[in-house]
């Protein structure tokens, strides 16, 4: 899939963490990586990655745009054929929540607390 051009300029830069090291220090926190010499991550060293800017990368660009897209189409759906009011503004807004946190869930691929 072609990363479309407005977004081009966001994956120039460098990334400021190391994504594979990431995966393996959750894995190991988990249980999952077998055996490997790198430590977990500390639930410090996990916050500040959660709190960290994550750059759009070439991989993650193609899901933040379906994640987008999917969303709007429901938002569409939901002005479309539901009365204007206070219920309907909740959904909306939960909508944008819901797309907020699955593309956090991309940008963070996978690691939590």
């Amino acid at each position: 899939m072609a990363i479309p051009d407005y977004d081009l300029e966001k994956t120039q830069g460098a990334e400021p963490y190391d994504l594979r090291e990431m995966r393996l220090k959750q894995k190991v926190r988990e249980g999952q990586a077998g055996q490997t010499n790198m430590r977990a991550m500390s639930q410090e060293e996990i916050l500040a990655q959660l709190f960290q800017y994550h750059p759009p990368t070439p991989e993650t660009l193609p899901k933040f745009a379906a994640i987008n897209q999917a969303a709007k189409n429901f938002a569409e759906v939901v002005l479309q054929n539901c009365p204007s009011g206070a219920d309907r503004s909740a959904a909306i807004r939960l909508i944008r929540d819901a797309r907020m946190t699955a593309n956090a869930s991309v940008a963070l691929n996978g690691l939590n607390l």
